[in-house]
Formats: C-alpha cells, structure tokens, sequence
C-alpha cells in the first residue's frame, strides 16, 4: 500500500464528507475518521471484509486498493448468487473493521463493480496469484472471476485521533 494509494482514498472520502447528510455525520463523524497512518494499518491489519451487493453481504477475501492509477478494490468471486446480483445491479459495498466498543476502526467503500472472467481474469489473476497466495495463503485457483470495486464513496472511523 502506497501514500498514493491511501492519499486516492482519503480524498474521495474528503469530497464525499463535503456532499454527507446530517445522517452520515452523526454516524461517522469526520473528526473520526481515520488519517493515512490509520488507514494503511487498518488495510494491512485485516484480511477479511464483507462485500454487499444488491441482495446479499458475505464474507470475502479482499485486497484494497490494487495499485492501479484508478485505486480499485479487488476481490475474488466463485459462481453463485454473488455474480448473479452484481451482473444485475454493478454496484457494492466494502466494509472492514476492527476492534470493540470504544476501539473500533472501520472502513467503507462503496462504488461500481466490474467483473473479470474468462480472459480478462486470468490476466488479472496472472498479475495477482503470487501476491493473493502469499496474503492468504492459497491461490486463486477456487475463484471464477475477480471483481473490481471503484471507490466512490469512502468513509472510515477509528478512535480519536487514530
């Protein structure tokens, strides 16, 4: 994870803070999100998220951003209802946190998702597989397609000062 990578999502999450309702303030208050040192541990700490999509949140490995100029999210996907619901409405929902009551740091991003089969997954699964086996400890050889999430909207929160 880069400064860039991590300076790419803290300004989406800035513009996004400046168009947030009273609602997302109060919920996630921008004096707690998190700052890049916050971020980069967050990221590097935890391995697993949830992924939404129009019709179901489950558990997915992830990799968050890819170090591509465009700062997408990747995560792999086996055939199921996942696929089905994101070839209907392109659109999810990242979310990783951390911690308890009083010490919880968390991460949304929410954007586009483009899947990748035949192809144009395995190139990018070429690019990948080492990093994706070292992080998790497999390869991808169980996933059919890789999903690229598009930041578009960012938010984090972490303890104060965090």
């Amino acid at each position: 994870m880069t400064d860039s990578d991590l300076d790419a999502l803290l300004a989406v999450q800035s513009r996004r803070y400046r168009v947030a309702g009273d609602g997302l303030r109060r919920s996630w208050p921008e004096d707690d999100a998190l700052d890049r040192d916050g971020l980069r541990a967050l990221i590097h700490d935890i391995r697993y998220g949830v992924l939404a999509t129009a019709r179901t949140a489950v558990p997915t490995r992830r990799r968050l951003p890819s170090r591509s100029p465009r700062e997408r999210s990747g995560s792999a996907a086996s055939r199921g209802r996942r696929l089905v619901n994101l070839r209907e409405t392109p659109w999810g929902s990242l979310v990783i946190f951390a911690g308890g009551r009083g010490e919880h740091r968390a991460l949304t991003v929410e954007g586009p998702v483009a899947i990748h089969e035949g192809a144009a997954f395995a190139a990018v699964r070429e690019r990948r597989d080492g990093e994706w086996a070292e992080r998790h400890g497999q390869p991808l050889d169980w996933a059919a397609a890789m999903l690229e999430l598009r930041p578009e909207r960012v938010f984090s929160h972490g303890p104060r000062g965090a």
